[in-house]
């Protein structure tokens, strides 16, 4: 009874745990004619309708048209809006150029384009500003003066575009959202801090506004607690913070506080720091400015093309721009951001929607240490004890690394079918096509573990995965400590259901438990992943979602030990009676 209950859980767990991890990273609904939000969401899509009837490049007429409607909204708000001019001359774009080209801009360029080709097929043209001897740019931004103070936030997004897009999620949908905000916060009388609201010109032009302003402003730099900057790469999915300054421990506490909805995982700000790609933030954060940078990356075969329209953006993403414009600086405007003397960066992750889970890095660094000796010992003990051997041990991992390559590599040759007699290109976001990979591949896993574990004891599962754990765990410690949670943690909950082995009902519920915790956080590193890097990622991505199913699998399928209670209630069936 205790094993199909536990296989019939095991299912449960997979399917619900797979849909849930996946349901975090989804964007949330538009709001009803009864939401709060309702009014403020309805103006910004006739902003983002009204400023993306055509490209609108830096020097262009169309650009300037946009700065006009710009301009208008703000005057509407009784507002006055400060423009800053910039003029850079064809030398000073073409060094620009060159130092994107080289190590230059602190090992990153300032593009956000995609990796593994991205961009192929998109026709370049030449901007008006490109054509003429020079580029004239024009920053606008608002401050809102609060009494008593001189420190504050700063948002920004850029209202310029490419050559051949409307440019609605990159970055007209941003602009827009600002453009509530702003309208929201000038209505409150009890700012406790300056609010600052800056659109850039030239982001397409290498980030040449934002460089402009950081450098014309100064003494700025002394006064803004926090920069947060808004963007895409994508015109679908839910608005992920993607990077922050160093030392961000503090920023990720305000962040938690301020969004009911974060989005964030801190591998994509160390992974995002190891690539050569940046956006208007990098100016800020090379002067030394703390930030946050949010983005949604779906949808990318729109990145830079006409499709980038107001008809294709996804209602719900456009929601998400809002509600996160309006909550961080309706917080921003009233929190205190006093300086805690931290310099620690921190380890963290979205837990179910709505949740975001924040550690220090000292607090991972001591997870991890705690996993891998705690791991350790659990292995020695149970050779020991003669619970498991060295022979099996090896046996089990070489199973689950062979499991790892052969889904891989079938992984690898589906997306090669699926390329070529589909038509898709490398830098496709074919999302189904992915998904049907993901879970046929990780049943394929579940079904293998699954009969391997049949006959064998949970101390002998657990043998099987944890010297790679260990070995994921000491690795990512230390080359990539902002990804180690997702192996420290589910080598802990293996350790709490070895715990409870003696006692079948106890190991159950934790299994249930605590595996879907397991799949809530692989599957959103697992998408993110695809997201980034697309379908020729995909094989990577089914080889690391083996290790899941894997312990997955493990917890439940293993051999269940009988309790003292039901080896005492079997001893007295077999008593004969007289």
């Amino acid at each position: 009874m205790v094993k199909k209950s536990s296989i019939l859980l095991m299912l449960i767990v997979f399917v619900v745990g797979i849909w849930t991890g996946f349901a975090q990273t989804r964007p949330p609904s538009p709001p009803s004619q009864s939401s709060a939000d309702y009014l403020a969401y309805q103006r910004m899509l006739a902003h983002l309708q009204a400023m993306t009837v055509a490209p609108h490049p830096s020097g262009s007429k169309e650009l300037d048209q946009v700065r006009t409607y710009l301009l208008a909204q703000i005057r509407d708000m009784g507002l006055e809006a400060n423009v800053d001019q910039e003029i850079y001359t064809s030398a000073d774009m073409k060094a620009e150029r060159l130092a994107q080209d080289g190590p230059a801009m602190g090992n990153r360029s300032i593009r956000k384009t995609p990796p593994s080709g991205a961009l192929e097929g998109i026709n370049h043209k030449k901007a008006p500003s490109e054509e003429k001897d020079g580029l004239v740019l024009n920053n606008i931004w608002v401050k809102l003066d609060a009494p008593g103070t001189d420190r504050g936030l700063l948002m920004l997004a850029h209202y310029d575009s490419e050559v051949n897009t409307p440019g609605t999620a990159d970055d007209m949908v941003s602009v827009s959202a600002m453009l509530e905000a702003l309208r929201e916060q000038s209505r409150r009388p009890d700012l406790k801090n300056d609010l600052y609201f800056l659109f850039t010109d030239g982001e397409e032009e290498s980030a040449l506004g934002a460089k402009a302003f950081v450098k014309s402003h100064p003494e700025l730099q002394s006064k803004i607690d926090l920069v947060l900057n808004f963007d895409a790469r994508g015109n679908r999915g839910g608005l992920l913070m993607f990077e922050t300054s160093t030392s961000n421990y503090d920023l990720l506490r305000h962040f938690q506080s301020a969004s009911s909805r974060p989005l964030a995982f801190s591998f994509t700000t160390g992974l995002y720091r190891k690539m050569p790609n940046g956006t208007d933030l990098t100016r800020f954060l090379e002067a030394g400015y703390p930030g946050l940078n949010f983005a949604v990356a779906e949808g990318v075969e729109h990145y830079h093309q006409p499709s980038d329209s107001f008809e294709n953006l996804h209602r719900g993403t456009a929601y998400n721009f809002l509600q996160t414009a309006l909550e961080m600086a309706d917080y921003s405007g009233q929190a205190q951001f006093q300086d805690s003397g931290s310099n620690r960066d921190s380890v963290f992750f979205t837990l179910l929607t709505g949740n975001l889970v924040v550690m220090s890095d000292i607090a991972a660094y001591i997870l991890s240490v705690c996993a891998a000796l705690a791991s350790l010992a659990w292995l020695i003990i149970q050779i020991r004890r003669g619970k498991v051997t060295l022979r099996q041990i090896a046996g089990g991992t070489g199973w689950l690394l062979g499991t790892m390559v052969a889904m891989g590599l079938l992984g690898w040759g589906i997306v090669s079918l699926c390329t070529q007699t589909m038509g898709l290109g490398e830098s496709t976001n074919n999302d189904a096509v992915f998904l049907c990979i993901a879970l046929a591949h990780g049943l394929g896993a579940l079904a293998i573990w699954f009969f391997r574990m049949q006959k064998r004891s949970l101390a002998e599962g657990i043998a099987s995965v944890l010297p790679i754990q260990v070995l994921l765990i000491v690795g990512t410690t230390v080359l990539f400590y902002e990804i180690s949670y997702l192996f420290t943690l589910p080598t802990l909950v293996m350790m709490i259901v070895a715990v409870l082995d003696r006692y079948p009902i106890g190991r159950m519920i934790a299994s249930t438990v605590l595996g879907a915790g397991i799949l809530l956080l692989y599957v959103p590193v697992c998408w993110l992943v695809y997201v980034m890097f697309m379908l020729p990622a995909a094989p990577v991505v089914v080889a690391l979602s083996v290790v899941p199913v894997s312990i997955v699998s493990v917890i439940f399928a293993a051999k269940y030990r009988l309790s003292a209670v039901l080896l005492s209630e079997e001893r007295k069936e077999t008593i004969p009676r007289l």
